[in-house]
């Protein structure tokens, strides 16, 4: 069989229970991912030459291999915990103590799409999953190139400089794009976001980029550079309102988009939302795969910062406007004489 006709007929056993037959052992499990590169990922597996469950995911490489099969057996019956993030340079598990992966279950869904409904969002929201190099990461990686403004967010496991980065979400005009980085792994800087990143032609727009900044500094080396921060820009046009003071504390994002987008509550109770879904399972962006209603909430986070950008640039300028207003109204005023002359003078 090959590689293309096997991928394919792997594809088709995603949410199955699988055995798998390496040049290691025997291992059981249920099918989550499929590489293009064969490579593929495991959730509740049990080790068959032990009989004993491994915690977390486990993803095999293709050369290692010899034999896949599906299995009647369920794996639920384990009853061990859930996936855990993956890092796919080395195939070894990078396990978070103390943190259990739950499922999603169906009250919690419906949670989800209610907080995106009561948002106003369009549920044909225009987002595009980017967890495989081909075929959609080259052309994702050529269109953010091509941009002059980037929206920027990202969700990880412990937000800390030692945590494991999940999802990174950027937003165009046109599209929405979600890289899974537990499962491209560090490639996907190399292989062309880094230069995004550290393009100083391309504006990043992101609320509160410390943590984010910090992480892909001591994790990838990656830099972000000419970053438009909501948060501070909210800091500034505090500042500048009251002659020079500075607030008490730092707005949220969700102040921020209600201050200078006008946006109701409902409108951003997905936010809030998010913060008690995270609350309750510390893990859950490292589910996989992820149900539509989660990546329609990490699209949300991300669609409003470049009109949110726009927004405080506007209220920056609300000063010069005044006073071009101001100018206008007086040579309009004025007599003709009272006007400047714009011609080089002969004496």
């Amino acid at each position: 069989m090959d590689l293309v006709t096997e991928t394919d007929f792997l594809s088709r056993l995603i949410g199955t229970n699988i055995k798998v037959t390496t040049v290691h052992g025997c291992f059981q499990g249920e099918l989550c991912h499929i590489h293009a590169d064969r490579a593929i990922l495991l959730i509740r597996v049990k080790d068959l030459s032990t009989g004993k469950p491994l915690p977390g995911a486990k993803l095999f490489f293709g050369q290692a291999i010899l034999n896949v099969e599906t299995v009647e057996e369920p794996s639920d019956h384990l009853g061990q915990e859930r996936d855990e993030p993956v890092d796919e340079s080395s195939g070894n598990m990078l396990s978070q103590p103390g943190v259990k992966h739950e499922e999603i279950d169906a009250t919690t869904l419906q949670r989800m799409k209610e907080s995106i409904n009561s948002s106003g969002a369009d549920q044909d929201i225009n987002y595009i999953v980017i967890d495989q190099f081909q075929p959609t990461f080259g052309p994702a990686i050529r269109h953010l190139q091509n941009q002059k403004v980037l929206g920027l967010a990202a969700v990880a496991l412990n937000v800390s400089r030692h945590g494991k980065l999940c999802w990174l979400q950027i937003a165009t005009k046109s599209y929405i794009y979600l890289f899974d980085i537990l499962l491209l792994g560090p490639r996907v800087f190399k292989n062309g976001l880094q230069m995004v990143f550290e393009d100083k032609g391309i504006l990043k727009v992101v609320h509160d980029g410390r943590w984010l900044g910090n992480f892909l500094s001591h994790q990838y080396n990656v830099e972000l550079k000419n970053v438009f921060d909501t948060q501070v820009a909210d800091v500034y046009l505090f500042s500048m309102e009251t002659g020079g003071f500075l607030p008490s504390c730092t707005s949220t994002v969700k102040e921020c988009l209600t201050r200078y987008l006008k946006l109701s509550p409902s409108q951003v109770s997905f936010l809030i939302y998010k913060e008690t879904l995270v609350k309750d399972n510390p893990s859950i962006w490292c589910d996989r795969p992820l149900p539509t209603a989660a990546l329609k909430l990490l699209s949300l986070e991300v669609v409003h910062l470049l009109p949110l950008r726009s927004a405080m640039l506007d209220a920056m300028l609300a000063d010069y406007t005044l006073l071009v207003d101001g100018y206008l109204n007086t040579c309009s005023q004025g007599s003709p004489d009272m006007l400047p002359s714009s011609e080089v003078s002969n004496n």
